[in-house]
């Protein structure tokens, strides 16, 4: 793992942004079951829920849903001159419901993201085929949603994947298009959301003690927030894991290539290596360079991808997604 450095968020160029806030409400006395009932602001948008479950009380709030009509687009600095009416008007109607303003609130949860669309050629399944490779443990599976696929109904493709990091955070990656679409709101194609839901010690790291909604909904928590999708995208999932998985591929696919001598084989029995193009491109290059040969790798690797569909624009997608972190 990369050692800890401070992290800068150049903020006008920060895409990230928060969605859902997960409150607990810390109520002296006994609680009335409740189901689950929405907060609507006065312009009639739906934004939170408050539940009663076995004497607990959770609050979420979603943010983005407070200002638009979804959540396609997160919750940024931009739109933080609404964080005071958001505290006001939640804490109103927690009021209403609970009968009393003393309530002590405690986070449990906060989900910050990116929605990007996919770079170039690349489709939204080989990127999340890329990302949980990449961040496979020995200790865990990661969890891989599948569905039929968009070209061809004969074939599946990944729809979504979900990667732990038990106490720290969760990351949820999944086709934001597709989700949309099953709700009939239009949206264009190749979607990549990129979901961090920071939990428990990360939440602590940042916090501490300050956890209430008048700590947790104001500017400086949220470039705190963005600042931390940062540092676990950009260095602990890029740094550490993608570029490492990556230079391994590379490695076993020039191991490959020395042992069969032959391009095509190589391609037909480690294709799961080549995540993306430029993986083989760069194996190829590697290879003839030490069979003293022309280096044609880019001509080669253009060649095997149109013949062969290899994924591309995979570690491009993810490249452009690590400049929109500020």
């Amino acid at each position: 793992m990369t050692k800890k450095k401070s992290i800068r968020l150049i903020k006008k160029n920060a895409k990230q942004g928060t969605d859902a806030y997960t409150f607990e409400i810390i109520f002296e006395g006994d609680l009335k079951e409740l189901s689950k009932h929405n907060l609507i602001n006065e312009q009639g948008k739906r934004y939170g829920t408050v539940e009663i479950n076995h004497g607990k009380a959770t609050v979420v709030l979603i943010l983005p849903k407070f200002i638009r009509e979804n959540n396609i687009q997160p919750f940024t600095l931009i739109d933080s001159i609404y964080l005071d009416l958001i505290k006001d008007d939640c804490e109103q109607q927690l009021k209403k419901i609970f009968g009393t303003s003393n309530l002590e609130s405690k986070i449990k949860a906060i989900e910050v993201n990116i929605t990007k669309r996919v770079s170039g050629n690349a489709n939204i399944s080989d990127v999340l085929d890329l990302l949980s490779k990449a961040l496979l443990l020995k200790e865990q599976d990661n969890l891989k949603y599948v569905g039929q696929s968009k070209k061809c109904r004969l074939k599946e493709e990944i729809h979504t994947v979900i990667i732990k990091r038990p106490h720290y955070y969760l990351v949820k990656a999944y086709d934001k298009t597709e989700q949309m679409r099953k709700l009939g709101i239009k949206v264009s194609d190749g979607l990549l959301r990129i979901e961090i839901i920071m939990i428990e010690r990360t939440i602590e790291r940042l916090f501490g003690s300050k956890t209430t909604f008048q700590d947790i909904l104001t500017k400086d928590s949220l470039v705190s927030l963005l600042r931390e999708y940062k540092r676990i995208f950009c260095y602990e999932i890029i740094e550490d894991k993608v570029k490492k998985y990556l230079n391994s591929c590379v490695i076993l696919l020039l191991e490959s290539l020395c042992d069969t001598e032959s391009p095509i084989e190589t391609i037909a029995v480690e294709r799961d290596l080549i995540v993306d193009k430029e993986v083989l491109r760069k194996a190829l290059r590697k290879w003839q360079r030490m069979r003293n040969v022309s280096d044609n790798s880019s001509r080669d690797v253009e060649l095997y991808a149109k013949k062969y569909f290899l994924p591309e624009d995979v570690v491009l997608t993810l490249h452009d997604i690590k400049d929109s972190c500020g």
